[in-house]
């Protein structure tokens, strides 16, 4: 509908600007009502349902705005049927009763003047709402009605508006649409070099967009263009565009639009003297255009054949066809049409034999061509009468913004010595909080020296002075030993430097976590593969301390962690299991799938590893799990067997599989035992 007012000279339709883009992108605000009664006359005329509207209130408005809404649906003017009730925003009423009212002024009056009167109104409302979607529409309604009037540079200045919102709202959809608004009107314009940049912009992001019928619209629009400049850089694009057209199920649906871009293959031909391969595309064209009735692009197709014939010198298969052209441009008031068709009549009669009815198409051209020029001059000066009006409104405006300024700035001095008051108890609070938390960390601080002192003055210091005294007995009493007594001697000495070698494991690995020189690296590997060594010390450790050791394991369980981090944890979990539980008690490894929900993504599940260690030792109190993860100065607790324990072991566990994103887990009733678990 658009197409035929807007752009007839290109031949290719392009779709509208920025008229239809965003009418149902207003959200579902209106809910449909039977319509309140309304007096027959309002559903007669539309200017009397608007005086209605505007000289009303209430039921009266609303019932002459559901008219209008429905007036407007029913020509076309909007996707869907709008419907208000009394309770709604009078802005958002009057901004779609505007846009209604500059559709109707636009496309069934062509009185672009009022219509753009009608749109600036309707955006000045829309902006009231907030509606940033439908003020960018009627910036492009605007900039669309301008270019019908002729006045390009407002239509570009307008336009251009859609393109920079679009551009910051990623709305590439619309930014396709608009781009190649901008190339029809300085196609129109006869600036075929910005037609053509803009026109080659919407092809890169339609392109980017994988539409392929869009694509090959945009590719046809830049390839009509460069056949007024350089046809051999057209008919690639143009043939392209085909090549997309074929790949497009449906076929049947689409004849219309493969027939328009054949007509353009065939401009390109022409323009490049192919006048077989020219005069076969305009063939084509013409017969998808009849058989589906399309008169306007039957009467383009037939000028495409006669100028075709007027070049090949065939005069006589020129006339036939160009009178027809010139039959149905002017049966159907298509000027520019019949305006050409007169020109290349009279210019073939002309080359037959200068006679009466060259001097008659001649005229005739010559008529019309002053008739659009008179339109043209005309459009121009309503263009001067809307440009007059809005500097009128504009002055109106900007004595408005002078009594607003003063308000504002008032307003402005309030706000600002509230946020510096603001400003000034927050950063009170925050001192006070950075205080608090300094002071958390300085006792932490102190609290991990004390632990440290503590375990080289107690835990390592005791067991090096035994064993030194042990030796010094040793060596002064050995040759009173027999062989069986020294053995025993050796292998408690063994027992000792085992529990010292473990301790500094646990020591210096603490003192990487504190002096940040733990690095994670995570991998994927066989956490059960990896582990067999472990097992297999722990399992020693079990049975000559009298303990079952089981090992419940599949047959991989393949995690992705720090392989080093996550093989001390499970062997300081597996000692502490051994060093608590007494001869006779059991001691049980398991590792098992289990799914992970990501709370931040409900509906995401993650497949986890979770490895669980229970045993039958001793236990802990309430108060021993409260304690269990913290750095006190209290004596740690010896193992069953007299085994050493700094307390370090699952500090260490804990703060590695904090490395992990993952949680120690403890269980335990004392004389009962433990159960400790956690998932990678």
């Amino acid at each position: 509908m658009l197409m035929n007012k807007f752009v007839v000279t290109l031949y290719v339709a392009r779709y509208a600007l920025c008229v239809t883009r965003y009418k149902m992108k207003r959200y579902s605000l209106f809910i449909s009502l039977f319509l309140l009664g309304i007096q027959s006359i309002f559903s007669q005329n539309i200017d009397s349902l608007y005086a209605v509207f505007n000289n009303t209130k209430g039921n009266t408005q609303i019932s002459a705005a559901n008219e209008i809404m429905k007036y407007a649906y029913d020509n076309e003017h909007f996707d869907s049927l709008i419907t208000f009730q009394t309770s709604d925003a009078q802005a958002l009423v009057n901004a779609s009763i505007y846009e209604a009212m500059g559709n109707y002024f636009s496309y069934e009056k062509a009185d672009y003047a009022k219509s753009i009167e009608f749109f600036n109104l309707a955006l000045e409302n829309y902006d009231k709402t907030g509606d940033d979607v439908a003020v960018n529409a009627q910036n492009g309604n605007i900039g669309a009605d301008y270019a019908r009037m002729g006045d390009y540079d407002n239509a570009v200045f307008y336009i251009l508006k859609c393109y920079e919102w679009e551009k910051s709202e990623n709305d590439m959809e619309g930014l396709s649409n608009t781009l190649t608004n901008l190339g029809v009107v300085y196609s129109q314009w006869k600036k075929r070099d910005m037609a053509i940049r803009y026109f080659e912009e919407a092809v890169a992001v339609e392109y980017s967009l994988n539409r392929p019928l869009k694509y090959a619209n945009r590719l046809a629009s830049l390839a009509k263009e460069y056949s007024f400049v350089d046809a051999k850089k057209a008919l690639p694009y143009i043939q392209e565009a085909l090549r997309y057209d074929e790949k497009i199920e449906s076929l049947g649906q689409q004849e219309d639009r493969i027939a328009v871009h054949t007509l353009i293959l065939g401009d390109v031909y022409y323009e490049l003297d192919s006048l077989q391969q020219a005069e076969n595309c305009y063939q084509k064209s013409l017969n998808i255009f009849q058989k589906n009735n399309r008169t306007f692009y039957i009467a383009n197709t037939l000028l495409g054949l006669g100028r075709l014939h007027l070049k090949a010198k065939h005069y006589n298969e020129a006339i036939s066809v160009l009178k027809k052209c010139n039959e149905i441009a002017e049966h159907n008031g298509f000027l520019t049409l019949h305006r050409d068709a007169c020109r290349f009549l009279s210019e073939t009669y002309h080359h037959l034999e200068p006679n009466s009815l060259s001097y008659y198409y001649l005229n005739t051209y010559t008529t019309i061509n002053d008739s659009i020029f008179t339109e043209t001059s005309q459009k121009q000066i309503n263009d001067f009468q809307v440009k007059y009006e809005a500097a009128k409104k504009q002055l109106e405006i900007e004595r408005l913004q002078v009594t607003v300024h003063i308000q504002r700035t008032t307003l402005v001095i309030y706000i600002a010595g509230m946020i510096l008051l603001v400003l000034l108890i927050t950063m009170l609070v925050f001192i006070l909080v950075m205080r608090s938390r300094r002071n958390r960390m300085l006792m932490e601080m102190n609290a991990t020296k004390d632990k440290f002192l503590r375990i080289i003055s107690h835990d390592l210091k005791n067991p090096v002075f035994a064993q030194r005294d042990a030796l010094q007995i040793l060596v002064n009493d050995a040759g009173q030993w027999d062989d069986h007594i020294k053995t025993d001697y050796y292998n408690e000495l063994l027992k000792s430097a085992n529990g010292l070698t473990h301790l500094l494991k646990n020591l210096l690995k603490w003192a990487q976590i504190q002096t940040k020189r733990e690095i994670y690296n995570p991998i994927p590997f066989n956490l059960v593969t990896s582990l067999q060594p472990n097992i297999n010390l722990i399992k020693n450790m079990a049975e000559n301390k009298g303990i079952t050791f089981e090992a419940h394991l599949p047959h991989t369980a393949v995690v992705t962690a720090d392989e080093n981090m996550l093989l001390t944890v499970v062997l300081n979990l597996l000692t502490n299991a051994v060093k608590f539980t007494a001869a006779g008690g059991r001691v049980t490894l398991e590792i098992a799938p289990s799914e992970n929900i990501n709370r931040k993504a409900r509906k995401e599940v993650t497949q986890s590893t979770q490895i669980t260690i229970t045993d039958t030792g001793i236990g802990m109190s309430e108060k021993q799990l409260q304690n269990l993860f913290h750095l006190t100065g209290g004596k740690s607790k010896p193992g069953t067997a007299g085994e050493h324990s700094s307390g370090l072991g699952l500090i260490i566990c804990k703060e590695l599989l904090e490395k992990h994103k993952s949680k120690l887990f403890v269980e335990s009733e004392e004389g009962k035992g433990s159960k400790v678990w956690f998932t990678v």
